[in-house]
């Protein structure tokens, strides 16, 4: 398509070369051109292609993904956190996709291995676990991980995932901190709009490398750095834009990736935008329209004046009797009605949540014919899209990167080698719709060898470690004191046992 597109544009600087000195010729060779566009479009046998008609609002290109989002990216982005001020339904969906995927964030676990075969050591007392765990939960899990000091990593996490949803990217950047400033970590981590990459830094750089919108890659395609402003664009201090380069190892930049080659976020919204407004708007019209319905009002015509008519006109309540006078004449308006409201909503609602991979039911909080058979098969749609958003987007990007920095601040701290642990992430738990049957059907699959106990803890947002770790002291425990629950049923067996050998001897 490239290559026609290239020949029609060539022979259209041709004709109008040729318009000023022969505007007769250059007519009916632009004619002839048209006819044969026109003759070409009619050719193949899809009309999914475009060719018809019908096809003559898709907008047909070749576009890399780079390009393909160039002039409408950043708009996007401003549309929809201006939805986020004043669309309820935008707020409603991203609020229920932070909850659904993130939740109350995925929690770290520190893991120490051995020095062979990495394996995990369940039991292991050594001090530096100990050291690692603590600062693990005195930086990361504490506001002193935000470099504006509001937000622990867990919070972090719903603020950025959440600004993926609108902006469709976020950036956080590792800020370096001296030892003398008091934090457990040498750094902490600032969350930055995507407003911050200066998008006239493209195309090739004096060092050999080129940029992609303020991202710079080196000559194998690999990330280098960021160029980023100093303060926002569209804040006061903005206005003296400074760029700073920033190394990428110390930039985290999360999106969704839809296309190959895509180089950055597009708001998850964009699909839906128009067709949000629209609802919004005709809401509205439905709002002022039943608020019209309601002033029910009597029209009186009569020759008195306005002041007699004021003090001889009764108030209207309920079966109030009017007497009217000679020449009067009492009527009564006729208050437009709501038809079709609700249906064209619900549908609507339904395709909105569809494309956001959420339910009708979470997008409205309408559960009025939801039964188990139904909730069962609207998780069965919603689940996989969490659980890859929080594998592939949170854990696979921004988790892992926020511990390849804890644990090079640990090894400059606290000077422990990272090889010695890994850091592992559990999602938080999925609520599960009926415990009675969810539950039962766990135990069916592990009875049955379908699934391990620890992949059952795993999925129900636990740590089997910790789960192991807290089951142990509790039967030590318990052991010292006496006492047996109807949990362990090893014990129990034990002690029924030993009452009938007691009672045979």
């Amino acid at each position: 398509m490239a290559n026609s597109e290239t020949r029609r544009t060539v022979a259209q600087r041709l004709t109008d070369i040729i318009a000023p000195f022969a505007p007769s010729y250059a007519l009916s060779r632009e004619v002839a051109m048209t006819q044969r566009d026109v003759l070409r479009s009619r050719a193949g046998n899809f009309e999914g292609a475009g060719r018809g008609p019908r096809g003559k609002d898709f907008r047909i290109n070749r576009a890399d993904a780079v390009e393909a989002s160039r002039a409408d990216q950043q708009r996007l982005s401003w549309i929809g956190r201006d939805m986020m001020r004043n669309n309820p339904r935008v707020v409603k969906i991203r609020r229920q996709l932070v909850s659904n995927v993130v939740g109350t964030g995925i929690l770290p676990s520190v893991r120490w291995l051995d020095g062979e075969g990495g394996r995990q050591v369940l039991e292991n007392k050594d001090p530096r676990l100990v050291r690692v765990e603590k600062l693990m939960r005195d930086h990361c899990l504490t506001t002193d991980f935000d470099a504006d000091g509001k937000l622990s990593m867990l919070g972090m996490m719903s603020l950025g995932f959440g600004s993926i949803v609108i902006d469709g990217e976020v950036l956080f950047r590792r800020r370096f901190r001296r030892s003398g400033d008091g934090y457990p970590l040498n750094f902490q981590v600032q969350v930055l709009e995507g407003d911050y990459l200066n998008r006239d830094i493209d195309g090739e750089l004096s060092n050999g490398n080129y940029a992609v919108q303020g991202i710079e890659f080196n000559r194998v395609g690999k990330r280098v750095a960021y160029h980023l402003y100093a303060d926002h664009p569209g804040g006061r201090r903005g206005y003296v834009l400074q760029t700073r380069r920033v190394d990428a190892r110390n930039i985290i930049h999360a999106f969704d990736v839809t296309r190959p080659g895509q180089q950055r976020g597009i708001s998850w919204i964009a699909p839906v935008i128009t067709l949000l407004h629209d609802l919004h708007r005709y809401q509205d019209g439905q709002v002022k329209r039943q608020e019209i319905a309601s002033l029910f009002a009597g029209i009186l015509k009569t020759t008195d004046s306005a002041d007699e008519l004021e003090a001889d006109l009764p108030s209207l309540t309920a079966g109030t009797i009017f007497q009217l006078g000679e020449g009067e004449e009492l009527d009564f308006n006729d208050p437009p009605s709501v038809d079709g409201y609700e249906s064209f909503m619900n549908v609507t609602d339904r395709t909105i949540a569809a494309a956001m991979g959420i339910t009708y039911e979470a997008l409205t909080g309408d559960y009025s014919k939801v039964n188990y058979t139904s909730g069962r098969m609207a998780r069965m749609d919603v689940d996989p899209n969490v659980r890859d958003w929080q594998q592939n987007l949170l854990i696979g990007k921004i988790c892992h990167g926020f511990a390849s920095w804890f644990r090079e601040g640990v090894e400059d701290v606290a000077d422990i080698d990272p090889d010695l642990y890994e850091i592992g992430w559990t999602p938080p738990v999925r609520p599960v719709i009926d415990p009675t049957k969810d539950y039962k059907a766990d135990e069916v699959a592990m009875r049955s060898g379908q699934k391990s106990r620890r992949q059952t803890i795993r999925e129900r947002g636990g740590d089997p470690d910790k789960v192991d770790t807290e089951i142990q002291a509790e039967r030590s425990w318990a052991n010292q004191n006496g006492l047996i629950f109807s949990s362990d049923a090893g014990a129990q067996t034990s002690q029924v046992k030993e009452t009938e050998n007691n009672d045979q001897s």
